[in-house]
């Protein structure tokens, strides 16, 4: 969420002052806000011609345990908070061992860890298979958007100023009320100020003071925390069924959503959601929204998507539903509540599906185009499918506004090829507003492909502009300025074997490479800078976080990198 801060110098002998307006931006959820189009808007510190002197600034390890596959999540960035020891930037992580951490941004340092105690009549997991790790699997998020047009700002969670609402110190006080000048009656003694209205559990934040912080705990119960010290603002809320597996959550309009896969902890797949725009203290009578998949869960790792009006779409590669019928790498519309509104399904051939052994598949992402949201979805079969979010497959719901041909291989003896992850999407106003859409895929060449929005006769479509170099299972990518940074995890895109019998964890450990983040040109692909050797070891299920000049991904050995410019950080060098 982009933010204005103020930094006024007053005069001693004059009420004036010299205002300096600073912009700073938040990256508040998976892909940076809930159409998941992995766009930081207003960084502008990046730069084709200064890319290629990006450097290393710190690293901070947590006390983390990895559980299977699962360590730390991607952060999520709160740039600023007023403590008491003045303002600071937040890093905030989710860790499988049921933790959460803030990093001071600036300097590296904790700021605040909080765990989580199991409570559910349940077990809890302690086994991990490569598709079930247990333990907390989802990204933390707040309210906000990295692509906001202003600062926080009134709504919700706003407080309001002591002593002004009714009763308050000021109350009567009108032009020639009795006992003030000119009236004939001493006024009646100020009563106490009253307090400010309690925020929203998952309301905006405001200048200073940051939104709460959402996670997700492994026994499925959902967690407000206060962004200064990550303190439980009330007690953990039943949401999950305990030991899902939860690819990420959505917050819009106080309405949280989650997504489940795989089955894991012997539940059922779906999609879940739970009101709390107006809930500001413990949440005892909240009703929990479920649509059942019927199948693997939803595609990708940022579950769910949700367009400008408040529609959820999600894409589901196999299952069923009282509305879809059979799923086929289907794009679903939901209300806020989870009621399927529309749904689109490709007229390809459904692809085989072995349970137990993870599909490729790619969170949707939403752009607006002429005033209406555009979906961008991907279908197993390799092609891309535009939709209209006013009907998402025409009358016969298999008709999309436009589909490229297969642009990426499918997958082949569970070589995990195809589309990965999460679109991303960015539009550049220096060049006429061109849309600009890239996807990441997997398989034994794995990489990014970009394409522009062309106006074909009113309609978009989708024109190829370049694929990268080979990156190893690259995580969704972010983008900013025209720069596209990209994560090759480093992870083997294999998840079984090519009968099908699944690898064990320490199989795909010793299968996989070391992370290297690259920043390529937007328009063109060309490589402008890479990591090297700086991490380690490999990065799962996680993503690139990109805000305040700086640049941030998390890895399997339960450490935070960030990368930026050492000279614009006198905090880290002593200048």
């Amino acid at each position: 969420m982009k933010k204005l801060s103020l930094i006024c110098l007053s005069g001693t002998l004059a009420l004036t002052a010299a205002c300096a307006v600073i912009w700073a931006a938040d990256w508040p959820t998976q892909s940076g806000n809930p159409q998941r189009d992995g766009w930081a808007k207003t960084e502008k510190a990046f730069t084709k011609a200064n890319a290629s002197k990006i450097e290393f600034l710190y690293k901070y390890k947590t006390d983390n345990q990895a559980h299977g596959l699962d360590s730390l999540t991607s952060p999520v960035i709160l740039e600023r908070i007023i403590g008491y020891l003045g303002f600071k930037e937040l890093l905030v992580m989710g860790g499988s061992g049921d933790n959460v951490w803030s990093v001071d941004a600036d300097l590296g340092r904790i700021m605040w860890k909080n765990h989580f105690e199991y409570k559910a009549d349940k077990p809890q997991q302690t086994t991990s298979t490569v598709v079930c790790a247990g333990g907390l699997s989802a990204f933390v998020a707040m309210p906000g958007s990295s692509t906001a047009g202003g600062g926080r700002g009134p709504g919700p969670g706003r407080a309001g100023a002591a002593g002004r609402g009714p009763g308050g110190a000021g109350a009567g006080r009108g032009p020639g009320a009795p006992g003030a000048p000119g009236g004939g009656r001493a006024m009646a003694p100020a009563g106490p100020p009253m307090a400010p209205p309690a925020p929203p559990l998952f309301g905006a934040g405001n200048f200073g003071r940051g939104a709460n912080f959402a996670a997700i705990a492994s026994d499925g119960s959902l967690h407000a925390l206060n962004s200064a010290n990550g303190v439980d603002r009330v007690p953990g809320i039943k949401f999950l069924p305990p030991n899902a597996k939860v690819s990420a959550i959505n917050i819009n309009e106080g309405v949280v959503y989650a997504a489940t896969q795989d089955n894991c902890g012997g539940n059922p797949n779906g999609i879940y959601a739970i009101d709390l725009a107006t809930v500001t203290g413990p949440a005892t009578d909240t009703k929990v929204s479920t649509l059942e998949l019927n199948g693997g869960g939803t595609a990708g790792n940022a579950g769910v998507s949700v367009g400008t009006d408040g529609t959820v779409y999600a894409q589901i590669p196999n299952g069923k539903g009282e509305v879809a019928g059979d799923y086929n790498d289907t794009v679903i519309s939901l209300s806020k509540d989870l009621k399927v509104k529309d749904y689109f399904t490709p007229s390809s051939a459904p692809v085989p599906v072995t349970k137990g052994v993870p599909t490729p598949g790619v969170t949707p992402v939403v752009f607006s185009w002429k005033g209406s949201d555009v979906i961008v979805s991907a279908g197993r079969d390799g092609k891309v499918y535009l939709l209209d979010s006013k009907s998402l497959g025409g009358a016969d719901h298999h008709t999309p506004l436009f589909a490229t041909e297969s642009v990426v291989a499918a997958e082949s003896k569970f070589d995990g090829s195809g589309f990965q992850g999460a679109f991303a999407s960015w539009e550049d106003a220096d060049n006429g507003n061109t849309r600009w859409v890239y996807g990441s895929f997997w398989g034994p060449k794995g990489g990014v492909i970009a394409f522009k929005v062309e106006d074909r006769g009113g309609k978009p479509a989708l024109v190829k502009a370049w694929s990268s170099r080979d990156l190893q299972s690259p995580a969704p990518v972010a983008t900013a300025n025209g720069l596209v940074f990209a994560l090759s995890s480093g992870e083997s895109s294999r998840y079984a074997k090519e009968d099908g019998k699944l690898l064990s964890v320490a199989e795909k450990e010793k299968a996989a490479g070391k992370a290297v983040l690259y920043v390529l040109d937007g328009e063109t692909g060309k490589e402008l800078y890479n990591s090297g050797t700086l991490a380690t070891t490999f990065s799962h299920g996680s993503g690139v976080s990109v805000a305040n000049r700086r640049i941030y991904f998390t890895t399997h050995d339960n450490t935070v990198y960030s990368l930026g410019f050492l000279a614009e950080q006198p905090q880290l060098t002593g200048k």
